[in-house]
């Protein structure tokens, strides 16, 4: 079920060491703008933890994207085609637009430029159709939301 795009993997960890180190920048900017006391990297953080800090950001941004981003399951109880229109309007639901499709998948991205920027355009989810069930690719919190509610969806609809 899980499968490792070496490429995809880096280019992730790139995005969040990026992410990580603006993030502690603007904490630090902001923290010495409210306090009064002179921007740098001491002023906030003891000054022997810059190794650390740097270590902390390396870490996290090359562990994330192992647990950030998954593929689920969903089971659906008729064929995709039966239940295209419901699994399509949970995703508009959830503010989701289709950017792409071919025969095997289905590709949705946030509507939402500030949130597409946010999260790094790494906001894309992949919907696979090949098969019952059907799979969900991209982000962790969005994945878990969207096949609970396509589940849902299904299952309201049939009582």
């Amino acid at each position: 079920m899980f499968s490792f795009n070496p490429k995809r993997y880096f280019i992730r960890a790139a995005k969040y060491l990026v992410y990580l180190a603006v993030f502690i920048t603007l904490f630090i900017i902001l923290f010495a703008s409210v306090s009064g006391t002179q921007l740098s990297y001491d002023a906030v953080f003891r000054a022997d933890t810059k190794w650390q800090m740097a270590a902390f950001i390396l870490f996290f941004s090359i562990i994330y994207p192992f647990f950030g981003y998954i593929k689920k399951k969903v089971y659906i109880n008729d064929t995709f085609e039966k239940d295209r229109e419901k699994i399509l309007q949970v995703f508009l639901n959830s503010n989701f637009v289709l950017a792409e499709s071919n025969p095997t998948n289905l590709v949705f991205r946030h509507k939402s430029s500030l949130v597409r920027l946010l999260r790094m355009y790494e906001d894309s989810i992949v919907v696979d159709f090949t098969e019952n069930p059907i799979t969900i690719e991209g982000q962790r919190k969005d994945v878990y939301r969207l096949a609970r509610a396509i589940e849902y969806s299904i299952r309201v609809n049939e009582e």
